[in-house]
Parts: C-alpha cells; sequence; structure tokens
C-alpha cells in the first residue's frame, strides 16, 4: 500500500539537499506489515542525485499475518524503529568500508510519525539485491559480518536492544507459548542462556538476511540496511540466520563448514591484535549449532510450516540440545557421584548428628555428612550456576528465592534417607535435578551409593541406569495379586496400619526419593502419602529428580486428590499439603485409589 510522502517532509528534504526541486518520488516497498514506506526520492540540483526516505507511519488498523495481533506486538515493532533510529544516530558513524551502511542524513518525527532520510547506495554503486545467491555471494554478506562484529567486540550497545535478533526469547512470548509442551519450550531458557553467557559479545545486525544486503554490480562487495534489531550478542547468531535463511537444507548440509571457515578466516583478520582469535573462534564455532536451535525455537512457535524450518535446521537444533544437555548432565553426573562416593567412605566411620527440630524422625536428622555432600554438589554445579544463571534450592541451607527468579533451578538433596544412612542399612541416595521456573524437572540424576547405581533422566528421553535404558519391569515376572506400596516409616503408626499391611505389601526401604526410584521398577507397585496438617514431609528437592524418572519411565505422579505437582510453587517447598500418589507404570491412579477408597481409612 503506497502511502504518499507529506509535503513538509519533501520541503526538508530540498532544504537538507540544497536541491532545486523533487521530481519523482519512487515507492521501493511498502515496510513489513504497512507500517509505512521506502521510498526513493529523485532530486533535480544540489548535492545530491537522490535519497532514500524510511517512512514510519502506525497502522491504523493493526493485523499479523501470524495472528500475532497483540498490544505486545505493536510495542515490539514500534520500539524496533525506535532503535533503529537510535542506532543511525550514536552508531552509524563508526562503521568502515569494510561493513559498510548508508549514512543517515536527518532524523524528523512529525507527531507519531517517524522518518528516516538515507543516503541512496545505489548512488555509491551499491544498488542490486540478490534472490538467489552464490556461494561467493553468501562469502560475501560473510565478510561483511565478519567486520561487523569484530569492529563492535565487546561493545555494550547502550541504548540498543538489550540482546540482538528480531527473535530474542524475552521479547517473543506468544510465540514460545505455541510450542507449549516441545522439547524446544522446556529448553529454550537454557538454549538463550547458554548464548548470552558466551564470553566473545559484540552488536548483532539482528536480521541479518539477503535482501537486508545491496551489492556493488560487479557482487564485489555489500552495504548493510535495516537495522531495526541490531543489539548485544554473539557473532555466530547472525552467521546461523544468514546459511539457515538464504541456503537450501542440501547446501546447507553441504557446505557450512567451508562458509563457517570462510567466515571465522575474515573475522580473525579483522580483529585487533589482542583479541585471543584462537578462544573467540571455538566459543563461536561451538555455539553454533545452539544458535540455530535458538531461531528454530522462534520459527516453530511463529509458523511451524515456513520453509526454513528444515533437515538441517532440525540436525542442527539436535545437536544443540545435545550440547546443552550433555554440559548440564555431566555436572550433576560428578556431583551426584562424587557426594555418593564421599558418603560410603564415611559410612563406618563416626560424624556428628544434628537435630533440625521437626516433628518427623526422618526428616529430622542431620549429620556432618549431608552438609559436607551439600558442599561437594555446589562446587560441582557452579560454573553451571553461572553460565546458565541457575537458582538453587539444596536441602540443608537457607531458601533464598533464586527458584522463583531464574528461569531454572538445581533442586538438590545430598543425601536423602539420612536416618537409613545413620542406621547401617541401605535406602539412601543423593538425588540432583534441574527444574524450569514453570515448576517442571528437565533433568535429574539420581545415584545409589550402596549399589553404584546411577539413574539418570532427561525430559522426553526416558530413564537411563549404569547408562543402559532402564527397564520398566522385570522380564519374566507375573503381575502380583497385592499392589507393593514403598511406605515411609511413619505409615506404620497409622491406626489402621494392619488393615492396611493385609490389603497391601507395604515395604519401609528407603527415603523418598529411593521410594520412587523402586516403583519405577517394581511390578504394580505404589508411594503413597495422604495429605497431613503438619508442614514438612517430602519436599521439592526429594521429588524434582525421582518424578522425572517415574514419568519417564512410564509411571505416574498425581497429588492425593489426582492434581499435576508443580514442582516450583511459590507458597511451599513442601507437599504436605497436597499429599502424593506415584504409581508404577502398570498401575493407575485410579486403580490404587480405588483400592484405598474402598478401605475408606485415609
Amino acid at each position: 500500500m503506497h502511502q504518499e510522502i507529506p509535503s513538509e517532509i519533501l520541503k526538508h528534504i530540498l532544504q537538507l539537499t540544497k536541491a532545486s526541486q523533487v521530481f519523482e518520488v519512487e515507492l521501493l516497498q511498502p515496510l513489513w506489515n504497512h507500517y509505512g514506506t521506502l521510498s526513493r526520492v529523485h532530486l533535480r540540483g544540489g548535492e545530491r542525485a537522490s535519497v532514500v526516505v524510511k517512512y514510519i507511519k502506525s497502522p491504523e488498523r493493526y493485523t499479523h499475518p501470524q495472528g500475532f495481533a497483540s498490544t505486545l506486538s505493536r510495542q515490539r515493532k514500534l520500539r524496533s524503529y525506535q532503535i533503529e533510529t537510535y542506532w543511525y544516530q550514536n552508531y552509524n558513524n563508526r562503521v568502515t568500508s569494510r561493513c559498510l551502511t548508508p549514512t543517515c542524513l536527518d532524523v524528523m518525527e512529525i507527531d507519531e510519525d517517524r522518518v528516516l532520510i538515507l543516503e541512496d547506495l545505489s548512488t555509491i554503486g551499491f544498488g542490486s539485491v540478490i534472490t538467489s545467491p552464490s556461494l561467493d555471494n553468501v562469502k560475501t554478506v560473510l565478510s561483511w559480518l565478519a567486520h561487523f562484529h569484530a569492529l563492535f567486540l565487546h561493545d555494550q550497545g547502550d541504548g540498543l536492544w538489550e540482546r540482538g535478533t528480531y527473535w530474542y526469547l524475552a521479547t517473543r512470548p506468544e510465540e514460545l507459548e505455541k510450542i507449549k509442551g516441545e522439547r524446544l519450550y522446556h529448553f529454550s531458557s537454557l538454549i538463550d542462556a547458554r548464548l548470552n553467557s558466551a564470553h566473545f559479545q559484540t552488536l548483532l545486525h539482528g536480521d541479518a538476511k539477503l535482501a537486508n544486503f545491496c551489492f556493488k554490480p560487479d557482487l564485489s562487495g555489500v552495504a548493510g540496511v535495516d537495522f531495526q534489531y541490531v543489539g548485544r550478542g554473539v557473532g555466530i547468531k547472525d552467521v546461523a540466520y544468514l546459511l539457515g535463511s538464504c541456503l537450501s537444507s542440501t547446501e546447507c548440509e553441504h557446505h557450512h563448514e567451508e562458509l563457517l571457515t570462510w567466515y571465522f578466516y575474515e573475522l580473525n583478520a579483522a580483529l585487533v591484535p589482542t583479541v585471543n582469535s584462537t578462544l573467540l573462534e571455538a566459543e563461536w564455532r561451538a555455539l553454533y549449532p545452539v544458535a540455530c536451535a535458538d531461531f528454530q525455537r522462534f520459527m516453530s512457535g511463529w509458523n511451524p510450516h515456513h520453509r526454513k524450518l528444515t533437515h538441517y535446521s532440525d540436525q542442527q537444533t539436535e545437536r544443540g540440545l545435545h550440547t546443552i544437555i550433555e554440559e548440564l548432565m555431566k555436572q550433576a553426573t560428578d556431583a551426584a557421584i562424587a557426594a555418593g562416593t564421599y558418603i560410603q567412605s564415611r559410612r563406618h566411620q563416626s560424624y556428628r548428628i544434628f537435630s533440625k527440630g521437626k516433628e518427623s524422625q526422618a526428616s529430622d536428622v542431620l549429620t556432618e555428612i549431608d552438609l559436607h555432600a551439600q558442599e561437594i554438589i555446589l562446587t560441582h554445579l557452579a560454573s553451571s550456576v553461572e553460565r546458565y544463571y541457575l537458582g538453587i534450592l539444596a536441602e540443608e541451607g537457607e531458601a533464598d528465592q533464586s527458584r522463583l527468579r531464574c528461569h531454572a533451578f538445581w533442586a538438590i538433596d545430598p543425601l536423602d534417607g539420612t536416618r537409613y544412612f545413620v542406621e547401617g542399612g541401605s535406602g539412601y541416595a543423593v538425588s540432583i535435578a534441574l527444574v524450569s521456573r514453570s515448576g517442571e524437572s528437565l533433568l535429574g540424576v539420581i545415584y545409589d551409593p550402596v549399589n553404584e547405581q546411577l539413574y539418570q533422566s532427561v525430559k522426553g528421553q526416558g530413564v537411563r541406569l549404569n547408562g543402559a535404558p532402564s527397564p520398566h519391569k522385570r522380564e519374566g515376572d507375573s503381575s502380583p495379586t497385592k499392589i507393593t506400596w514403598y511406605a515411609d516409616r511413619s505409615l506404620s503408626a497409622h491406626p489402621h496400619f494392619k488393615i492396611l499391611e493385609n490389603r497391601f505389601n507395604i515395604i519401609f526401604s528407603g527415603g523418598a526419593v529411593m521410594n520412587t526410584i523402586r516403583v519405577l521398577s517394581e511390578p504394580k507397585s505404589c508411594y503413597c502419602k495422604a495429605p497431613k496438617d503438619v508442614i514438612g514431609g517430602c519436599a521439592i528437592w526429594d521429588l524434582a529428580a525421582a518424578t522425572l524418572m517415574l514419568e519417564e519411565g512410564g509411571g505416574s505422579t498425581h497429588s492425593f486428590e489426582g492434581g499435576s505437582l508443580n514442582l516450583n510453587r511459590a507458597e511451599s517447598i513442601f507437599f504436605n499439603d497436597l499429599g502424593l500418589v506415584f504409581t508404577s507404570p502398570d498401575l493407575t491412579y485410579e486403580e490404587l485409589m480405588n483400592e484405598l477408597n474402598a478401605m475408606d481409612i485415609l
């Protein structure tokens, strides 16, 4: 839709360029979603033959091609034009001929409209736009990006977007909501955190697609335009977006290594000598698939059928996710094994025992072993806390509420089943889980030091026992006639315990963690706790890893009334008020509750 340029703007252009006449206004293109126009104003006389006018005018009626016509979307778009204006007024004069941009001649504001009067790149030999690039054309744009990134390396980007790119997670909650429940949804904040915590940060173009670069006639050089989404970030995000947007899946698969090598060659040549180019390249190369996953997260919510979602982007996304998951899983695993090894080394030695002042004997016992095991775990996890901006919720420490502020947190039980450890038996374990702020466990590790059994689970990927898939049910086992109930010892004090004992096969074998783990592998079994008024009982750190493993193994986890368990509810870290009903893969919540309700004693 063509929007005429107001006469007062044209008059200003004549004064600015000392031209005598505007003899043509050529519409180059409407701005995205009718936010104004991009036009070339042809002039007679004066200093310039033409200028380009970006006339930004908020549409009276706001729509969106994908349905995201919210106030948030509108504000983000308007903000992007404010950012672009700020870029041209405060940063654009720093660019060099190796990352050329149009000179901003002036900025005008008319009521709520915004006008950028820009140098016409075609008048200085950059008038060609390519739609079907060769590899050499892509390399030319990569060279521009390399010099741009080198120029602004470590710049804080004051006044620009906090994070560059139009798909930055914090600005795209609506698109994220569209993929709720999917794997990329669960790990989106960790992808974002990993990119944001990189040591080498620069300014990103933010929308480095081919349409935003104007070539020389001989295609030997380019100039960049459109700086609506410029802000801090790792340069490889621009690179990943460029390759995925202008090359086919097959071309990316065959040529991405060659193109990355070219980009880093150009980047290293452009960096000042004081920058450790070897470390920078190693960091950004490793983050390439993570950057691909970040963009895939946005596109999957914005338009799941878009041509940019390809077999290649799927592959790179999986690589990016694997990189993050393996790093976090290794830290949690190393921490759990180190703590478990220490616990076993002190098993037959003397140690101090403390009281927490709680009513329950099981939750009241605390030893110096618990405290030191927790220190071991926190030391192992320290680097991940910093790199991924994670909170901590550990049993033997003060709750600092970081679990409610951070996008994810480590839930740590350094020695679950302390009472069993003190008595010299088994049934205790180390439990570590990474929990999202929304209350879902993303990955977990449980280490049973007595039997040297390591349980690991990632959301959506099942359970592994000592590196192999954990069996849901032992082969050859027939379905038992009684339900096996792994119970806390407090159940023995129930006034109707004898009735329960006749109806169920009740086993007191360990703390909450190992009880839940045994439900995973024992046919027709459960771990069940009725609600109670006394604060205490199972807490987030008890359940975070164990419930993930039970669910990933095919079992079920519910509150006593059948609701789901939020592992990060604000009102309490304990679940005494809700109760628990955990069942094995071959036993449903309904079947167990039918048994309990028939007795009418709980």
